[in-house]
């Protein structure tokens, strides 16, 4: 029995206090259910306490409360007899685990079935699925039903109180994570909170400095649930909820949402990365985004609705000049919302301006995004007059308000209004020829239900439901017409529905109301969409003093500017790039075009956003990790957490500047600063070579290859460059991530492709034959008893999984049989295939320390082939075969 696999005991009478010192007995524990990280532990009531085994000791979370029960006439039916507690193993779609199936009756005859499940990879997590029959004659009408709901007992004194983050919508645009102080209360519906803002993801956490619990469901359509937060003194109450009312006739049955809890160390971040890897194992994921979401992006906004095209071409020179990359036309061009045909009055000759344009902005070398707001059409446009049947309807026949463009809902659900959808954009980017979408507005995020009668929904909750329809209509269409699309998604300030996010290849701060909410929207949405998603910080001009881009840059997100130039014709709110303006721009896009950390993977389960101070993220990229502190003023030592044995050099990212020399177990360093400071660590090496780091791994599946757990944790480097370290001008970009096995090294391949080109069939089972004269990944692995000769394995894999493995020698080349493995997935909609490789790695001297490595890829064939090398090897013609070019492999110990 391992801290990692489930198991489940039988307690007998005795009270759980006498095992748990630090509990707080209200019933007697007769039976539980843990892992490594969390005990779910059940009294005879039915009634749960949630322990943390996270500590040096257990430490129970809660008391024995009514975690699961019924709302009837008022009040709580909580207390059901335990009848019956069976184990059993468990296979789920998130791998295997532990079972305990609880079923207990009440005395009004509900029956209640709890089954708990504990999964292998996801300590500390646990599933709920819950279900009432009504056992008796007569039907019972169900006021409510509650999931997990519990009572955080208070935090030690003088440890801080609680923190919270939540993942609903609300029309103040509030901050999605806050501390929680007496009197606190927020009820988190997923469903509307006002006319045009609702929907979210389903997930509230609470957390205190030493342990957090989280709540929330796993199912794979949006519910119109609350997951309310409410202080009582210094505890803490948080749960799942659906106050619909329904009637319970004899016999039936009714049966909650899939449910879970996670007991987690650290902030919020930990249990929505948990969420956003559950949700993938059901199959709902943020695409791999183009890389040009990567790009820096200039938007016509700060010319607000009355720009001119004049004013926008004139500004484009400088946005080139100062290395932005998109070019974004907003609101204003079209005639009315609705109605997606340009305003003659700024477009006089319509769409032949618009395609102008576009090929203005293709000409610069640059690329042009659009804004649109589907879902909504004005009053008095030609859409609503000619489209009636389109809106969405309440339950009174009246029309649902859009408010910021004084425009109306359309139903998402409703297959007309899809269709129109398509065509509107095939048009702008099939026909005009737009690069991407910026797709916009609160009401975007979630619907109330539809009662159009023209609609015919077998349920009104039908739009609720289908929104996620509506997105992929528009993500599958954008790329239809291009594949390599972007679309943009910014619900302004709404907490951005999970269920949306797998047709969505960037997401913005989303109208910021603060700096702070830039950093904690990009921690949040690296969570939720993954660690190197393509989340954009917003206009800088939203950050707090307007030109803060230290609060985008550090975090990994994609910088973003709405300046006017040369002149801005409002009045006020002038977004004027003066010249003291420019060279602070300059600096900034520079540093970001640099680094591009945006790439890179965002290490959010460093530090704690409620706790640690001075606040602080990190993102892991090009062989160094890049910390982000930030403080109104600092003056004392920050830690540097997450590095890896040996010694690492500092610089200021911004100055360039030498800040010193640190190591994992001493890994303070003494600094000064107003607001922020960017810090390089960079591992000291003899020689500038590229590093890529490998974490040990702990769990490999039944195939022999690590489970999506151990991949998910896995460092990463990337490259979309070519053998000669120029930037690719196609789609190809490579993602590799490393782990490392006692004998053998793990690699994941994520390879973003324009064609495929594969053999059928291996052309020898024993002989070298030429696999790379179509599409593969490589690695090229030497021992560090062989440095500085031509000694190395190659490891050759393709899409279609055929692996070539050849031993190379000074003397000459010899196949490998029967050592390396591999396998491949194909994954045509979203253009990308991804292989695995699990290559021995064995010395002579059994050296741990000194290995060497490259990582190359090639598409295509003829003059279009794609030759592309992480570490360079700069040689005339393509050549791969350069020792002296290979990096060095780094073991992540932290």
């Amino acid at each position: 029995m391992t801290a990692r696999r489930a198991f489940l005991q039988w307690l007998g009478a005795a009270p759980l206090a006498t095992q748990l010192p630090l509990a707080q007995a209200e019933g007697k524990g007769h039976v539980r259910v843990q892992d490594g990280a969390l005990s779910l532990q059940f009294d005879e009531q039915m009634r749960c306490r949630v322990v943390s085994l996270l500590g040096k000791q257990p430490a129970a979370l809660t008391g024995f409360d009514a975690s699961e029960h019924l709302v009837v006439k008022g009040r709580a039916l909580s207390r059901f007899a335990l009848q019956k507690a069976d184990p059993a193993k468990a296979t789920t779609p998130f791998g295997a685990g532990q079972t305990l199936r609880l079923v207990g009756r009440s005395v009004e005859g509900i029956e209640k079935r709890v089954t708990v499940t504990l999964l292998d990879e996801h300590p500390g997590v646990a599933l709920l699925d819950v279900d009432y029959t009504n056992t008796g004659d007569k039907p019972v009408t169900v006021d409510a039903w509650v999931n997990a709901a519990h009572r955080l007992a208070a935090a030690p004194r003088h440890a801080g109180g609680y923190w919270t983050y939540s993942g609903a919508s609300h029309a103040d645009r509030r901050d999605w994570v806050q501390p929680v102080k007496r009197g606190f209360e927020q009820r988190n519906f997923m469903g509307m909170n006002a006319s045009d803002y609702g929907g979210g993801t389903p997930v509230v956490d609470v957390w205190r400095r030493d342990v957090g619990l989280a709540v929330g469901h796993l199912a794979l359509q949006p519910q119109l649930v609350a997951l309310p937060v409410k202080a009582s003194g210094d505890q803490v109450d948080i749960s799942l909820r659906g106050d619909a009312p329904q009637t319970l006739a004899p016999g039936a049955t009714l049966t909650t949402p899939p449910s879970f809890i996670a007991v987690h160390r650290g902030d919020f971040f930990v249990p929505l990365d948990r969420y956003r890897r559950l949700m993938s194992a059901q199959g709902l994921a943020a695409p791999q985004p183009p890389q040009s979401a990567y790009e820096a992006q200039w938007c016509a906004w700060g010319y607000e609705r009355d720009f001119s095209l004049d004013y926008v071409r004139a500004t484009l020179p400088k946005v080139q000049e100062l290395g932005f990359k998109w070019a974004v036309l907003d609101d204003g061009w079209q005639v009315k919302t609705g109605d997606w045909t340009p305003d003659l009055a700024k477009f006089p000759k319509g769409e032949a301006d618009m395609k102008a344009l576009v090929a203005d902005i293709h000409a610069r070398g640059m690329k042009a995004r659009l804004w649109i707001a589907p879902l909504a059409v004005a009053p008095g446009s030609d859409e609503l007059h000619d489209h009636t049947d389109l809106l969405l309807l309440d339950k009174d026949g009246a029309v649902q308000n859009v408010t910021w463009w004084n425009s109306f809902y359309l139903c998402p659900a409703y297959e007309k209004t899809q269709a129109r959808l398509a065509a509107t954009v095939k048009k702008i980017i099939g026909d005009w020829g737009f690069d991407g979408l910026k797709v916009d507005g609160q009401h975007l995020n979630g619907v109330a239900p539809c009662f159009n009668p023209a609609h015919r929904h077998g349920r009104p909750e039908d739009a609720v439901e289908k929104l996620a329809d509506f997105y992929k209509v528009m993500h599958d269409s954008a790329h239809a017409a291009n594949p390599e699309a972007v679309v943009e998604v910014c619900p302004c300030g709404t907490g951005y529905a999970f269920h949306n996010m797998p047709f969505m290849d960037q997401a913005p701060a989303s109208d910021p109301l603060s700096s702070w909410q830039v950093r904690h929207k990009g921690k949040t949405l690296k969570a939720l969409m993954g660690p190197w998603a393509a989340y954009a910080g917003d206009h800088v001009e939203l950050s707090t003093g307007g030109h803060d881009f230290a609060s985008s840059v550090g975090i990994g997100a994609v910088v973003a500017s709405k300046f006017t130039w040369p002149v801005d014709p409002k009045p006020k709110d002038s977004f004027l790039l003066t010249p003291e303006r420019e060279q602070h721009w300059r600096q900034w896009v520079d540093l970001y075009n640099r680094q591009r950390l945006a790439e890179g993977r965002y290490r959010g389960e460093l530090y704690d956003l409620g706790f640690d101070q001075p606040e602080t993220h990190v993102v892991e990229q090009g062989g160094a990790l890049h910390y982000a502190f930030y403080a109104e003023r600092w003056d004392g030592p920050v830690t540097l957490r997450g590095l890896a044995h040996g010694r690492w050099k500092l610089r200021d990212s911004l100055t360039g500047k030498e800040l010193g020399v640190v190591s994992a177990d001493k890994p303070t360093l003494p600094v000064r600063f107003t607001h922020s400071l960017l810090i390089e660590a960079r591992p000291e090496t003899p020689d500038s070579l590229p590093i890529a780091f490998a974490a040990k791994v702990s769990q490999v599946g039944a195939d022999g290859f690590p489970l999506a757990s151990q991949w998910a944790d896995a460092p990463a480097t990337f490259f979309r460059h070519d053998w000669q370290g120029k930037a690719l001008a196609g789609p190809q970009s490579t993602r590799v991530q490393l782990l490392r096995g006692a004998n053998e090294l793990y690699l994941r391949f994520i390879c973003k492709f324009d064609t495929l080109n594969t053999f059928e069939r291996a052309a020898s089972a024993t002989d070298i034959w030429p696999l790379w004269e179509r599409d593969v990944v490589e690695v090229f692995l030497q021992a560090p008893d062989r440095a500085g000769l031509k000694s190395y394995r190659e490891v050759e894999v393709s899409p279609n999984g055929l692996l070539l493995e050849i031993a190379v020698e000074a003397s000459g080349k010899k196949r490998i049989v029967g050592e390396s493995r591999a396998k491949a997935h194909i994954d045509a909609k979203h253009k990308v295939w991804t292989a695995e490789l699990a290559v021995p790695m064995q010395s002579a001297d059994g050296a741990d320390d000194g290995w060497r490595l490259n990582l190359f890829r090639v598409e295509g064939q003829g003059r279009g082939r794609v030759y592309s090398s992480w570490s360079p090897t700069r040689t005339p013609e393509p050549d791969f075969h350069l020792p002296a070019a290979f990096g060095r492999l780094m073991t992540r110990t932290v």
